[in-house]
């Protein structure tokens, strides 16, 4: 019995990387003509090189395939207005669906189709600087899980005094 716990306990702590898995975060970007899609474990972690689909509204066929940059970006330019559904997948067992809703005006807020846009100067279009991929797990998780190793090797352990003082009696 105490050598089952022993290998429970070793085997659970081999696996926490693969435990802490969690699920895909999207972030959406509209600057039309174009619409960016950054996908991302945490803030912290981009989702490189990974699998994406687009499906045009009422559509089962793929408008655009292809894959993240190093940073998790994928973009894509629709051709018209409902419901654009994004499907991004890892390859190691992460996939999720998003789903990017296109009005209207939007196609309306491209360069060179408002009705004052020989007036007006175009905005500057601030760079922006991808997140940094690292391996660094959130401070929250690290937390949870120490916590969650103190209680279990604490409880590990009057259970097995709990057992010998059992078997004085």
């Amino acid at each position: 019995m105490i050598r089952t716990l022993i290998l429970l306990v070793i085997v659970s702590l081999a696996f926490t990387h693969t435990a802490m898995a969690h699920a895909i975060r999207f972030d959406v970007e509209k600057h039309p003509p174009v619409v960016m899609v950054h996908a991302s474990f945490s803030p912290t972690s981009p989702i490189a090189d990974a699998n994406v689909e687009v499906y045009a509204p009422d559509s089962e066929t793929p408008f655009q395939t292809g894959r993240t940059d190093p940073a998790g970006f994928f973009a894509f330019v629709p051709d018209q207005d409902g419901d654009w559904t994004v499907v991004v997948d890892d390859e190691r067992g992460h996939r999720d669906r998003t789903v990017v809703s296109i009005s209207e005006p939007f196609f309306g807020e491209g360069p060179g189709e408002g009705p004052d846009e020989e007036e007006a100067e175009p905005a500057p279009i601030a760079p922006q600087t991808p997140p940094q991929a690292t391996n660094e797990i959130p401070v929250i998780y690290r937390i949870i899980f120490g916590l969650a190793l103190i209680f279990g090797l604490t409880g590990i352990f009057y259970g097995m005094k709990a057992r010998q003082s059992h078997k004085a009696i």
